[in-house]
């Protein structure tokens, strides 16, 4: 199986290479330039040959790129959409020219409605692969929402209204975050609960069109709408709940990346993540 983590791209995008050997990682997660500004570093060809030279000497074999925390693809501001189709598109050529293997990114919110949410985010994200077909032709990888105020996307039936409106599905995918859904509102503590959401999932957009799971448990109760992410076993989702995912046969070939909280300092943090990888794949065993 493929499990990893967000890891820190600091210092240079090899450096997350680095980092997800020392931890044990087979599947990555990375951010391309700081995930709270606007601006985008430029392709450097010798840091683009430094990752893939460090990434092909390694046992990492899915690289994911997550968008910055600033793009809003559903805002009801015309400004904001269009500075947000700007950014993707830049973090998008980045992601194809070091190789990565699908852009993950949230459809965001809107103050007005999610109906009006919905739409502009499907038109956004049509022109965004309109925009980057020819030169970028890389996965779009969208993300489902915890639904806190008025975010698009946090239920599997808006995930696949916006699915139906999407023109180039061949260019789209999906993540499924586990303590987004957990605390939308989709239970995920046994068996039975993994397998229906599964079977919807299936049934509304395609359980091939299922491309890489985010495993993180919840820090707040089913339902809660906040978005804390807890270490796997030590949150409201609980082990069994994890089992049943690390297991299912659908899901199994899937990449599983965790965004669970770092723990004390670099050092630290490191020895943390190294033992809740092995306690992970012992699930997965």
């Amino acid at each position: 199986m493929l499990i990893g983590y967000h890891v820190s791209a600091a210092g240079g995008l090899h450096k997350a290479i680095a980092e997800a050997e020392i931890i044990g990682c087979t599947a990555i997660q990375i951010f391309v330039g700081s995930p709270q500004v606007w601006q985008t570093p430029e392709v450097d060809l010798a840091v683009v040959k430094k990752f893939k030279g460090a990434l092909s000497k390694s046992k990492v074999k899915k690289v994911l790129v997550h968008s910055a925390y600033l793009p809003n693809p559903a805002s009801h501001k015309n400004t904001l959409r269009r500075m947000s189709l700007k950014k993707m598109k830049e973090e998008i050529r980045v992601a194809y020219a070091i190789g990565a293997d699908g852009y993950n990114f949230h459809c965001g919110s809107n103050q007005n409605s999610n109906e009006e949410g919905l739409k502009l985010a499907t038109e956004t994200l049509n022109r965004l692969a309109e925009l980057s077909d020819e030169k970028y032709p890389i996965p779009l990888i969208i993300e489902n929402d915890a639904g806190a105020g008025n975010r698009i996307g946090d239920t599997i039936e808006e995930l696949a209204q916006i699915w139906r409106g999407i023109k180039n599905k061949k260019r789209f995918g999906f993540c499924l975050d586990t303590c987004h859904l957990f605390v939308s509102g989709i239970d995920l503590r046994t068996k039975k609960d993994i397998d229906a959401l599964v079977k919807k999932f299936d049934k509304l957009i395609g359980i091939q069109h299922l491309k890489f799971i985010h495993v993180n448990d919840a820090l707040f109760e089913l339902g809660s709408k906040k978005d804390r992410h807890a270490l796997i076993g030590q949150g409201y989702v609980g082990t069994v709940g994890f089992k049943a995912l690390l297991h299912h046969p659908k899901l199994r070939t899937l990449p599983f990346i965790m965004e669970t909280p770092y723990g004390g300092d670099s050092k630290g943090a490191i020895s943390s993540r190294i033992k809740e990888l092995k306690f992970v794949k012992k699930l997965a065993r």
